[in-house]
């Protein structure tokens, strides 16, 4: 699995004149270095390794990044690293190289849990880490191509892992507890209510929840799957029209209340 082994840099004349044309701030995340009163180390990016109208190392074909954000960009992993391959899928999912390393990490270690997933990954926040494990577990809606979710989550170890890999599935299974139910019910409205146009912030008020949590749940509803109104699903809990009406009024109610 290739990844670039480190970078060259500008001169330093020309470095220094793309920091302070860049007003000593990452461009990528936005800290600031000691310069404009911040704690971070600057570095000057090559934007193209060859670029046609300048000089590689001219400061238009520069730009500023932390050293963070740098080591990230130019020791990132594309689709083409996959240890596998996934057959023309991750680019109709359009994979994010969060995405790329925790499907690396799983192929070449088995199931993990979100933690030592998190671990391995790039500077990433554990929520950031959970939002993209749900979307890698629901892409399967998403492409047709897809009989079955990228990776999967063990309903006895918690862990998760490739769907060969797993012994209990959490996808499909009817909740066993009125709590656990009622946790399931409240994230398939919010994904649903978000699919019929429901403004997020207006979602994220209703429930409870950040906006940002927002996000991780919509996708955790979309891969567990429970069958609420699934007339595949032999133990489907109520008829989908009944649940889309409810959806249906509760849009319409919101789409009313912030109207006014």
């Amino acid at each position: 699995m290739a990844r670039n082994q480190g970078y060259s840099t500008f001169p330093a004349g020309v470095r220094e004149e793309i920091l302070q044309r860049d007003g000593y701030q990452c461009q990528v995340c936005g800290r600031r270095g000691p310069e404009r009163g911040g704690n971070i180390d600057l570095e000057a990016h090559h934007m193209q390794e060859d670029p046609e109208l300048v000089d590689r190392d001219h400061p238009d074909n520069g730009t500023t990044m932390c050293i963070p954000c740098h080591h990230l960009v130019t020791h990132r992993m594309t689709a083409d690293d996959l240890p596998f391959d996934l057959d023309g899928v991750a680019a109709e999912v359009n994979l994010l190289y969060k995405d790329i390393e925790i499907l690396t990490y799983l192929y070449e270690n088995g199931p993990a849990t979100t933690s030592e997933i998190r671990a391995v990954t790039s500077g990433s926040a554990r929520t950031s880490i959970i939002e993209r494990l749900w979307s890698l577990m629901s892409v399967d809606q998403e492409v047709d191509s897809l009989d079955q979710p990228l990776i999967d989550k063990d309903l006895d170890t918690d862990e998760w892992g490739y769907p060969d890999d797993i012994g209990r599935t959490v996808r499909g299974r009817i909740p066993e507890t009125e709590e656990e139910m009622m946790d399931r019910l409240r994230d398939e409205l919010l994904r649903r209510l978000l699919d019929a146009g429901v403004p997020r912030s207006t979602i994220a008020l209703f429930f409870g929840r950040s906006r940002r949590a927002t996000f991780y749940i919509s996708k955790r509803a979309g891969a567990i799957r429970v069958p609420f109104d699934d007339d595949e699903h032999s133990e489907a809990l109520m008829d989908g029209d009944d649940f889309g009406e409810v959806v249906d009024g509760l849009a319409k109610l919101f789409e009313e209340v912030s109207s006014r």
